[in-house]
């Protein structure tokens, strides 16, 4: 057996391991995504292979790319298909109080040298349009037009407590350390999604065709003049029904909608951190001026 001829397998394959791991710094491992986009990517190559035998990857004729081509199918649709959870939260965070059990989840957080004050005025500052990996996801998503204010999409949801705006959504300060967005999102329904004006609406809605969906940032002091930011979307289907049609969709878009908010905080992490980094050097030339 010559085993050279299995070295550009197993560089493909390292490359492909290399990718993933680059890939779950900005979506963290959620399985049936990953199993879903793993079974679609390998349906891609076995579909090639049909026709052309990549034996490179390990598909070295037409009888294996078909047993390839099935599994691969099989994962996707399994990984869609499986039932989702449902999570119970017990903490004294304000998006606790309003979705303290949901059935999917997203966090992310970052530590930026800047102080809370610099970090909100950046989250404040910073638009979709910023970002044009983000507006081009979201394009792809369907939830972006150039024309259109992304405040639009939660404006009807949006509650009527203090209020602390961005250019694309309007948060609640549920208190000086927390900010949420709460929407409600069509799954079964026929309907449009009603507008939601309080917190106390937003709890106590439960019929049956949407999704409850309440998104935070949370910001921490870290006493060393840095800042711990993180963010949490949660949703919570309203029947079994919507958690079948939103699992379906959560599932597919899960990468995307991860890489979204990360580039979100980090872009929120280097207009703060530039932020601090001019005003202590603002500081030190006023204190050097004042020696001289």
């Amino acid at each position: 057996m010559n085993y050279y001829n299995f070295i550009p397998g197993i560089l493909n394959l390292l490359l492909a391991l290399f990718i993933l791991l680059w890939l779950m710094h900005y979506a963290p491992f959620y399985a049936p995504s990953y199993l879903f986009w793993t079974g679609v990517v390998i349906t891609v190559i076995a579909t090639i292979s049909l026709f052309h035998p990549l034996a490179l990857l390990f598909i070295p004729n037409h009888i294996t790319a078909i047993y390839v081509l099935c599994c691969a199918i099989t994962m996707s649709v399994i990984s869609l298909l499986v039932p989702p959870k449902q999570y119970h939260t017990k903490t004294n965070l304000a998006i606790d109080t309003l979705l303290p059990v949901y059935s999917f989840n997203e966090y992310h957080e970052v530590i930026i040298n800047a102080s809370i004050d610099e970090v909100k005025h950046a989250l404040q500052t910073t638009g979709v349009r910023d970002i044009p990996v983000i507006l081009l996801l979201m394009k792809i998503r369907g939830i972006s037009e150039y024309d259109k204010d992304m405040s639009d999409l939660v404006t009807n949801n949006q509650t009527m407590e203090s209020s602390f705006k961005s250019p694309d959504f309007n948060f609640i300060v549920a208190n000086p350390f927390e900010l949420l967005t709460l929407m409600i999102m069509k799954a079964s329904a026929k309907t449009p999604p009603p507008a939601i004006n309080t917190l106390q609406e937003f709890k106590a809605f439960s019929e049956p065709g949407y999704v409850k969906i309440a998104v935070n940032f949370l910001f921490k002091n870290l006493n060393n003049g840095q800042t711990l930011v993180s963010t949490e979307t949660r949703n919570f289907p309203l029947s079994p029904a919507d958690s079948r049609i939103f699992g379906r969709y959560w599932r597919i878009i899960y990468p995307g909608s991860a890489i979204i908010r990360r580039l979100w905080l980090n872009t929120i992490a280097r207009k703060a951190e530039q932020k601090s980094n001019l005003k202590k050097h603002s500081v030190h030339n006023s204190s050097r001026q004042k020696i001289n």
